[in-house]
């Protein structure tokens, strides 16, 4: 099975490229760019609608992220705003030539009216995997109800997933902020986000670096803007830290032990409660 504290693996320069090299659907190509582009999980880019995408603003509005049937569950999922990079504009535009209007950014094969299925991404996403020669085994599942045909599946260490990993790996390279990174993939906690600065940690900038740096080229894209990528830093990493937030991170990085954290969190809460008593009073 696998380990959940396992840091998940990142493609190198010559693994991402001859994965876009081995793309040849259009929809694929727009789908796994969006993904290392923008941060997008799968679900989230199938059910992107067109007008949700704001070129002019640089935004794409993300509703009810992990949780889209509003009708069906009680409760919403999260709306976010995810930037869109400079060098992504124009293939987004070219993108939206191609599909020439309707209401999905990525429509379904059969049914236009419909939104593409994520299960029909993996698929592809696994086809293009195995032609570039990525199909490597991480570890095997159980299935819950064997049968004799079919007991166990293989998981492979990089699933369509892992280039949003690769963009939040990049991300906090750039920022070294890890409130920016989380804000920007959804995650509630700044915790759930600590697990990519161990990966960057791990992993050396110039290899980030070049990697972007290489020339991707795709079916859909004559020239891939991967190769000029140049993150402006977001607003919300520019904006003051709080003391609580400056403290969290420098005990996800590291810095603090246990103690050592909930020793410097207790007086800050016992200050912030004199601050409040003295305001009280005057």
């Amino acid at each position: 099975m696998g380990n959940k504290n396992k840091l998940p693996d990142m493609f190198t320069k010559e693994q991402l490229i001859k994965l876009f090299e081995n793309i040849f659907i259009p929809k694929l190509s727009i789908a796994c760019f969006m993904a290392l582009m923008c941060g997008m999980r799968v679900n989230e880019i199938c059910r992107l609608q067109i007008a949700d995408v704001d070129l002019e603003r640089r935004t794409i509005k993300i509703r009810d992220s992990k949780n889209p049937n509003r009708a069906k569950q009680k409760g919403y999922g999260k709306d976010r705003i995810v930037p869109i990079p400079e060098a992504a504009i124009s293939p987004i535009k070219k993108w939206f030539e191609i599909i020439d209007g309707g209401k999905w950014f990525l429509p379904s094969e059969n049914s236009p009216d419909k939104h593409l299925r994520k299960k029909t991404v993996h698929i592809w996403f696994a086809e293009a995997r195995k032609r570039a020669g990525l199909n490597i085994p991480d570890y095997k599942v159980e299935y819950k109800k064997p049968t004799k045909y079919r007991k166990e599946t293989t998981i492979y260490k990089f699933r369509f997933h892992h280039l949003r990993h690769f963009y939040a790996t990049y991300v906090y390279e750039k920022t070294r902020d890890l409130y920016a990174v989380a804000n920007l993939l959804g995650h509630n906690q700044v915790t759930t986000t600590q697990i990519y600065a161990k990966i960057s940690d791990k992993t050396k900038r110039e290899t980030v670096d070049f990697a972007f740096n290489m020339p991707i080229k795709t079916q859909l894209f004559e020239k891939n803007p991967i190769n000029a990528l140049n993150y402006s830093i977001p607003e919300i990493a520019k904006r003051e830290k709080s003391p609580l937030e400056i403290l969290e991170e420098r005990f996800v990085r590291g810095e603090l032990s246990d103690i050592e954290f909930a020793n410097k969190l207790r007086l800050l809460k016992l200050k912030k409660e004199m601050e409040t008593e003295k305001y009280i009073e005057t």
